[in-house]
């Protein structure tokens, strides 16, 4: 499993706030992923969950920026990648492990027009704590499918003729484009290939 990244934790200010905290944090997304970073105000957020603009900055003194990487960090890196490693921890063998990652990372919202919102936001956001933090979810989610990949290379599971690195592209290629494909498809595709078994023996 990885090893967590260190950072600061990020929640409200007391466990009072655990529920006004989630409901912002899920209208922001809501609001972002519609509208892009550019056109989403604390107004519409503030509106979006009934409370005071006030007691938004309250919740996030920063603003949009602070909003927006709090938002990136708790629902995507904090609850969902590192949920997805955690989980992955007690399944065993590497189909059942691929299996379980294909379909927690389709769970994400994290196909080109994510791509597009996080590199929108990185053009208005500057600074550079906020920056590695949008950064990160990127990095975790290659992190993780390369710790997969290259545990199964050491364990002799795959071929070892094709670097993790290009394995990894490879996969996330596939993964962006499989919105609406079989879990168990892209992992049959991936693991076996296309061609039946007695044309595979043939090349």
């Amino acid at each position: 499993m990885m090893q967590p990244m260190k950072h600061q934790r990020v929640g409200p200010a007391s466990p009072l706030d655990q529920g006004t905290w989630q409901q912002i944090l899920t209208a922001a997304k809501d609001l972002f992923f519609a509208k892009g970073y550019k056109g989403v105000s604390m107004k519409e957020i503030a509106d979006a969950v009934q409370v005071m603009p006030s007691a938004l900055y309250y919740h996030f003194p920063k603003g949009k920026e602070d909003l927006f990487t709090k938002m990136i960090q708790t629902l995507f890196v904090d609850e969902g990648v590192a949920g997805i490693d955690q989980a992955m921890g007690t399944t065993q063998g590497l189909r059942e492990r691929l299996t379980l990652l294909t379909s927690s990372l389709l769970t994400l919202p994290i196909d080109e027009h994510f791509m597009m919102l996080l590199r929108d936001a990185r053009e208005h956001i500057k600074d550079p704590e906020n920056q590695r933090i949008i950064l990160s979810l990127r990095d975790r989610i290659k992190q993780l499918v390369m710790g997969l990949f290259q545990a199964a290379q050491d364990a002799g599971e795959i071929r070892t003729d094709i670097p993790v690195e290009e394995l990894v592209s490879l996969y996330m290629g596939m993964l962006r484009e499989s919105k609406s494909i079989q879990v168990s498809h892209l992992v049959t595709v991936l693991l076996d290939g296309i061609a039946f078994p007695a044309q595979r023996d043939q090349h």
